[in-house]
């Protein structure tokens, strides 16, 4: 069976937060960044950025924050708000630690802003 771009997409995000998880170096996380953009710019172009919207909803913070990135000028009410509460997470909220670099980078995301041909 043919692998669609929404499932290149989930493998990509699978394999980010495996990284974090297991504090491997920042190029392996950076290089299925690339590959998440790619495939998400092509289920947005093809108008079927609603396929991505479940994710927005994981218990998994790392989905919900790069989730968030790339559906933020599709849906930027939602996005806005969830990265709102993922920059505001912390350890001594619970936040694992292990996932510091998410909420400081959705932070920054609020902060500068996210740019318009992203992804």
């Amino acid at each position: 069976m043919k692998k669609d771009d929404l499932d290149y997409v989930i493998e990509a995000l699978q394999k980010r937060d495996e990284i974090l998880i297991n504090d491997k170096p920042i190029r392996q996380y950076n290089k299925y960044f690339d590959k998440m953009r790619k495939y998400a710019r092509k289920i947005i172009d093809e108008g079927r950025q609603e396929e991505l919207l479940p994710l927005l909803d994981s218990d998994n913070i790392s989905y919900r924050f790069d989730t968030a990135g790339l559906l933020f000028h599709c849906y930027p009410e939602k996005c806005t708000q969830i990265m709102k509460e993922i920059s505001d997470m912390s350890v001594e909220t619970g936040l694992p630690k292990y996932y510091i670099i998410v909420s400081v980078s959705a932070h920054m995301d609020l902060e500068i802003g996210i740019p318009k041909d992203y992804p």
